[in-house]
């Protein structure tokens, strides 16, 4: 699968994740900005279900009524103990414990900064197509010495370091030798140059180090990787 798409699918995954923890923290903040806080006695904890705790406690409201409620609590509380919450002075068996808060909002934090991580790649990758094209359409193509297949020690694929092959070229304007290195690969390019002993590669004339290497010969799918 395309790289690109990919990084789409998984960010449009996240954004999608953090839809109800985001909004479980903006409905929480507030209720307690328009709530009333008080203190309840737990009378019930209930963990069968998934997720957080679902507690159950008895207050009083400021009418002197007694009201027996129920909402997820993130920290730990026992029967018997006295824990603070927010109640709708509309409908008193609306409340908030006010301690999911910090809790969804992690969930949030991290899940936007992996976001923010894949956007940044996205980008990378888009960038490096533009430039790709620049370089087909208007670089200067030369012939590059292959060198020699090796592997891209910086990182792995799988269990293994990728495939990456190595050229070189010396630009008779100056003397100067310049090498360039091939996109990764998890399969062993050996028996696509089929004994090439040169490779085109388009470069910008005016920075050599900026260049792209034609490596079409080399199978495309999910063997290779751009």
């Amino acid at each position: 699968m395309n790289k690109k798409v990919v990084i789409l699918v998984a960010a449009l995954f996240l954004g999608l994740f953090i839809i109800w923890p985001l909004l479980s923290v903006i409905e929480s903040v507030k209720f307690k900005k328009n709530g009333i806080q008080t203190q309840g006695t737990v009378s019930d904890r209930d963990t069968r279900k998934k997720g957080l705790a679902r507690v159950t406690v008895v207050f009083v409201t400021q009418d002197g009524s007694e009201v027996t409620a129920q909402a997820q609590k993130r920290n730990f509380v026992g029967t018997g103990d006295k824990t603070e919450l927010w109640y709708d002075p509309a409908d008193p068996q609306k409340i908030d414990f006010g301690d999911t808060i910090g809790y969804n909002m992690r969930v949030v934090v991290i899940a936007g900064l992996v976001i923010l991580l894949l956007f940044y790649f996205l980008i990378k990758i888009l960038l490096a197509d533009v430039e790709k094209k620049k370089l087909l359409k208007s670089g200067m193509k030369i012939s590059a010495e292959f060198v020699v297949i090796d592997r891209n020690e910086k990182y792995r694929m799988g269990d293994k370091n990728p495939w990456i092959i190595k050229c070189k070229w010396t630009d008779i304007r100056n003397n100067r030798e310049y090498f360039f290195v091939s996109k990764d690969y998890t399969i062993d390019p050996k028996e696509y140059l089929a004994g090439r002993r040169y490779v085109d590669v388009f470069i910008d004339p005016a920075d050599p180090s900026r260049y792209y290497m034609d490596a079409s010969f080399m199978p495309e799918g999910d063997i290779t990787y751009s």
